[in-house]
This record gives C-alpha cells, structure tokens and sequence, in this order.
C-alpha cells in the first residue's frame, strides 16, 4: 500500500481523537459519554473499513513481495456485495497449487473494473502469490499474466493470432454479404485475453430478431472497445448481420 493510504489512515485516527477529545473539553459534564460514544460510533465504522478496504491491500501489497509464486484454477466467483467507485468486489473460490505441486482450496476476494465485470470465470487459471507462513492465505499475483482453461494465450501468440486473423476473414465475409437484423445479448463471456490494450477478446450468445422471420439464437465473436463492453452486456440491444445460408454465424454490425 502506498504512503498516501497509510497518510489517510493515520490521519483518520488522529481526527477521531482531536474530535472526541473537544467533545470532553467543551461540553461539560456529558463531554466524556458523548466522547465515548463518538469513540464507539466511528471507531467501529473506522475498523469496519479498514476490515474491507484496506486490510485487503496492506496483505497483497506485502504478498506481492514476499508471497511465494503458485498457480490457481478458479473453481467459483461470488458476488461479496462491496463496491468500492463503482468497482465490485468478488470473492474467487480457488484450487491451489503451490511450487511442491500440492493443491488445496481456499479463497480470496479481489476488485473487479467495472467495464471488465468477467474478467474472472470458472476454469480460469490464474497466478497467485501465497504466503509462506499461511498457505490459505493467497492473493492474485497481478503480474504473472493470466491464462484461460485452455492455455496460456499470452505466450501462444502465434495460434491466437492465426484465430484472429481467420475469424475476421469470416466476420468481413459476412458484413458484406449478410442480412442484417436486430440482435438482444443473452449471455457474454469474456474469452480470457485483452488485444491491443485492454480490449477484450469475448464472445456473445444472441438471440437474433430478423425482421419479418422467427428469431433464432446464435453466437458472435470478436474485440470489443474497452470503452464499449458497458454497452454489450446481457439485455443490451445491438445491430448484427447473419449469414443467410448458416444463421449460426452472426457478426456484430457496429461495435
């Protein structure tokens, strides 16, 4: 944790006591019960936060330099129902494996960006930094990289780009010659890589409205904008085109 957030603590902490200790001075013989009771009131809600917010980072910040490197699959994600600007937190059930490659389940909670809300799934595999002397106690170490249940994307750049580079052959194919329809998101799954920055590689499940036709559902893959993904979650209308020859293969029209 940096100097700033251990400057607002400390300062915190010494605004309580100046307060309360005015309260004694100035408001005579009820000076020391209400100063007891400022003490209790936001003593408890000052321990409180710390308890959610800044306990969780003064334990990464200290992993993240002395915690031994493991790996974890990501078995669950749990809403915690804290947010923090906007940002949620989840707590991740995890199976461990530490360097001895013994595997144990434990859990962590982590800050997930709003505009990013799956970048943690099932089957995910993550690096951790585990603490030598509580091995329950783990952390995502934010710079070993992350993989998905299918491999490490961030060195098999070669095939992910080879996918890339065929999908869009499909995906151009299709805008140009494909009937396009409206289009509601069921489902989005982000596919466990960022290109060219943040933006996610995700797919979407559809269900396709064409006009005039039944609908039906499909699927649709592609990098989305990190700017955008707010505007393709689940119940969000969007424009796509599907091939009139394989309504499975259905490409977002405006991205």
């Amino acid at each position: 944790m940096n100097a700033g957030a251990w400057i607002g603590i400390i300062g915190g902490i010494i605004g309580l006591l100046v307060g309360v200790g005015a309260v004694i001075t100035t408001a005579g013989s009820m000076g020391a019960y209400m100063g007891i009771g400022m003490l209790l009131l936001f003593g408890g809600m000052f321990y409180l936060f710390y308890r959610i917010f800044f306990k969780p980072m003064i334990n990464a910040s200290r992993l993240q330099k002395n915690g031994l490197p493991g790996t974890a699959i990501i078995l669950e994600v749990k809403d915690t129902g804290v947010t923090i600007n906007n940002n949620p937190q989840v707590k991740l059930i995890l199976e461990v494996k530490n360097s001895l490659g013994q595997r144990y389940t434990t859990e962590c909670r982590v800050m997930v960006s709003r505009i990013n809300p799956g970048a943690y799934r099932p089957g995910m595999e993550v690096p951790v930094k585990i603490d030598p002397v509580n091995e329950m106690n783990v952390v995502i170490d934010f710079t070993g990289g992350i993989k998905s249940s299918g491999g490490n994307l961030s060195t098999d750049t070669s095939a992910f780009t080879t996918e890339l580079e065929q999908l869009q052959k499909e995906n151009d194919t299709i805008s140009l010659s494909g009937k396009p329809a409206r289009a509601i998101i069921k489902k989005y799954t982000w596919l466990g890589v960022n290109v060219n920055g943040n933006n996610p590689y995700v797919e979407l499940e559809l269900e396709v409205l064409p006009e005039n036709y039944p609908s039906f559902p499909g699927k649709a893959k592609g990098v989305i904008a990190e700017s955008s993904v707010s505007k393709y979650q689940p119940g969000a209308t969007i424009h796509v085109k599907y091939d009139l020859y394989d309504n499975s293969k259905v490409v977002v029209a405006h991205s």
